[in-house]
């Protein structure tokens, strides 16, 4: 039985649970029936047959329909989408939420800190720094690339290439980078092992399955949180036919997520909450790794200590890893 404490804990934090964290999809639902939507665009997005590369997106009008955005900003260790920096600076002037995303495109076993490093400058000198609101996390996408035009598995994909990029991200940033793959794509390029991607938020594609939802990535212990579900989608303001997306929860997670201020009062910190730190065990530090949208394992490891930190300094608290009352509050 859990000690009171424990339980001024647990009903303390349903509320945020609830707030923070994307809901546990139990049953398949079609798209159509996830209420928060978003669109991810490129260059080719601007393509059209009367104006060429030159067709203009409307953000204004994408925001009055969606709620999110994927901007493609880069890809391998020099390549820039020609759209990305006017794009952002339009879309961030929206209501929309919003993430610029670098394709991986590994030529050489060890080229993946050269692509962090461009994909950094290029979206800094953009404006973005990760935490601003309206931003959502960075974003790795991790799928085949077109050699001689076919669309292949990356020869020089390395899981330990993967991991140094998002290690790298998260470092810049102070924030868990969020990952695009597919559950086909890790069994056909990755040996079937996607654990380089578990406690990242996953951005996953699945197309015409219906209420069917895409499959869970093997190793990567985790459900989706975005779920790109056609790629000939329709939106107003986009001339040319775009990639359609839902996300896993509320639109209130999605502003979480964002750090964008929901309308309900913050709580202030409370002698009640438990101290959780390193070296611990169990069901409160499950609710904070739950709240940092990293992996729940329940064990107070490395992992959970260098999130604990990345977040304090984000909230100008004092980075010592350990969760305590103003931490918790911080948190929910």
């Amino acid at each position: 039985m859990r000690t009171p404490r424990l339980i001024v804990t647990a009903l303390a934090l349903a509320g945020a649970l609830t707030a923070a964290v994307p809901v546990s999809l139990t049953a398949a639902a079609e798209p159509s029936s996830y209420p928060v939507t978003g669109v991810d665009t490129s260059h080719y997005n601007h393509a059209t047959p009367d104006a060429g590369e030159t067709a203009r997106i409307d953000w204004r009008k994408v925001a009055a329909s969606e709620s999110f955005a994927f901007l493609k900003a880069t890809q391998h260790t020099t390549g820039k989408d020609a759209w990305f920096a006017s794009d952002w600076k339009a879309v961030s002037s929206t209501s929309l939420a919003r993430a610029p995303y670098h394709f991986f495109d590994p030529r050489s076993p060890r080229d993946a800190p050269a692509q962090a490093e461009h994909f950094i400058r290029t979206v800094r000198a953009a404006g973005y720094t990760g935490t601003q609101p309206g931003e959502l996390p960075p974003v790795l996408d991790v799928e085949k690339v077109r050699r001689d035009g076919k669309e292949v598995c990356p020869p020089a994909l390395r899981a330990d290439q993967v991991r140094a990029f998002l290690h790298r991200v998260r470092a810049e940033f102070r924030v868990t980078p969020i990952v695009y793959t597919r559950a086909s794509f890790v069994k056909e390029c990755m040996n079937g092992d996607g654990r380089v991607f578990a406690g990242h938020p996953l951005w996953l594609a699945r197309y015409g399955s219906g209420a069917k939802a895409p499959q869970p990535v093997p190793g990567a212990a985790g459900e989706w949180t975005f779920w790109q579900h056609t790629e000939t989608g329709r939106v107003p303001g986009i001339p040319t036919t775009v990639d359609r997306n839902v996300y896993a929860g509320t639109r209130a997670q999605l502003r979480t997520m964002a750090h964008l201020p929901d309308s309900a009062p913050s709580p202030a910190p409370s002698a009640n909450w438990p101290t959780v730190r390193s070296g611990q065990h169990g069901p409160d530090v499950r609710t904070v790794q739950l709240l940092l949208g990293i992996r729940a394992d329940g064990r107070f490891g490395p992992e959970t200590i260098r999130s604990v930190r990345d977040f304090q300094r984000g909230h100008r608290l004092q980075a010592d890893g350990i969760v305590g009352p103003r931490s918790w509050a911080a948190l929910v």
